[in-house]
């Protein structure tokens, strides 16, 4: 159980759902290097991939991991299609949607959507690995 009441595995296991492969390898080096506990904080590991909505939806329902990586734009079903599955059958998955578009543009519906926070694809890896282990804390 973390301080905020989350009940938190050791580690957090964390989906990543991209359709650009170069980006899933790019997030779970960043995700692998958190992977020891720093001060106190959980680990993190990559439990499994998805490279388009639809493939989104059934590792969220079959893996139950703790945060979902999620970009909006994918192939068969967009990201913005699948977060409402994705949170019906992984209800206790913290969603961070990370996606190119501005997020003066989409950031207010993607959040209004089910996601719990909304990240550019422009940030930096660390502010990405912060992003996850924040999200799992609550």
């Amino acid at each position: 159980m973390s301080d905020h009441g989350f009940p938190l595995r050791a580690p957090v296991e964390v989906l990543i759902c991209d359709d650009a492969r170069l980006l899933r390898r790019m997030l779970r080096a960043v995700i692998d290097r958190r992977e020891r506990r720093h001060e106190g904080e959980p680990a993190l590991r990559v439990v499994g991939e998805a490279c388009d909505g639809d493939e989104a939806i059934r590792e969220a329902a079959r893996l139950q991991p703790d945060v979902i990586l999620l970009d909006l734009a994918m192939p068969n079903r967009t990201g913005f299609e699948a977060l409402p599955e994705i949170k019906r059958v992984a209800p206790s998955a913290k969603v961070i949607v990370l996606s190119s578009f501005d997020a003066s543009l989409v950031a207010k519906d993607v959040l209004a959507t089910g996601a719990d926070r909304y990240l550019e694809k422009g940030a930096d890896p660390k502010t990405i690995a912060d992003a996850v282990v924040a999200i799992a804390l609550g």
